[in-house]
């Protein structure tokens, strides 16, 4: 059956890979980003996710209700911490809680898929500046989150995506009686136009120590796959999960077969 998906950063990267997948299975797609229309999206919206008066704007003519919302949209540490915050924390929960407050996403049967990352595997460990970045009422208090935060635009993005992970959690938590299932995914390294920026984060060697774990870096359709399942796929029973689709980096860094002490990061730390 066709399903209607809204999808975030559909013009390039992950999100064009799912575009591509969801189109190819019969699904309507309306695209949002700053950038031009993809090819294959039945309608297009451009929208500013760093810009709550770009969302809300597009939330307005939004003609929903939608069966999936992909939270795809995304950007790296180098492009300052400001930006990465206003992004991919408050512009993703702004949008999100925009539509379900607008009865924009179906209930039920309705399905949010976030992208988080293997950034954000400790979470759990710093829910305290988690917090401190929920604790932002709206986007305007975000704003000023954003704009206060001095650890660096690197810093910042590890903090969004432990916060996409927990921010995931909490929303199947409040939509669960709704029918609404929120899941996220969580890549490793992908070839995508934002790849040299997360070269320049970690650095080229430490980026090459974790695809060598793996045997590579992931593609744009790797992740797509999982995120199309979690959307409109056999999934129905899957919610308030982070799930890692790095090719197993993220196992193997917990249990040791990817020695993370071996690492190019951990021996500068070591100097070594």
């Amino acid at each position: 059956m066709s399903k209607r998906v809204l999808l975030t950063g559909a013009s390039t990267g992950i999100g064009f890979a799912t575009l591509q997948m969801l189109v190819a299975d019969g699904h309507e797609v309306t695209s949002l980003d700053v950038k031009e229309a993809p090819a294959g999206a039945a309608v297009h919206h451009h929208c500013d996710l760093s810009d709550p008066a770009s969302i809300d704007a597009v939330v307005a003519e939004l003609q929903g209700p939608y069966d999936a919302v992909l939270n795809v949209a995304g950007v790296a540490g180098s492009m300052g911490a400001e930006l990465v915050l206003r992004v991919n924390v408050y512009g993703l929960r702004h949008l999100t809680e925009s539509l379900l407050a607008a009865g924009k996403i179906s209930a039920p049967g309705g399905s949010i898929v976030n992208i988080a990352s293997l950034a954000g595997m400790a979470w759990d460990r710093h829910l305290d500046r988690i917090n401190a970045l929920e604790d932002a009422e709206d986007f305007a208090a975000g704003i000023e989150v954003a704009k206060a935060y001095d650890k660096g635009g690197p810093a910042a993005y590890v903090l969004s995506k432990e916060w996409v992970v927990a921010y995931t959690k909490r929303l199947a938590g409040r939509v669960v009686t709704q029918g609404i299932r929120v899941n996220s995914v969580s890549p490793g390294p992908v070839i995508t136009p934002l790849f040299p920026y997360f070269e320049n984060d970690a650095g080229k060697e430490q980026m090459a120590w974790m695809n060598e774990q793996v045997g590579r870096a992931a593609q744009p359709e790797d992740e797509a796959e999982v995120v199309c399942w979690l959307a409109v796929g056999r999934s129905g029973w899957v919610n308030g999960v982070d799930l890692p689709v790095d090719g197993g980096l993220q196992a193997g860094m917990a249990v040791g077969w990817a020695d993370t002490k071996a690492s190019p990061a951990s021996r500068a730390r070591r100097g070594a």
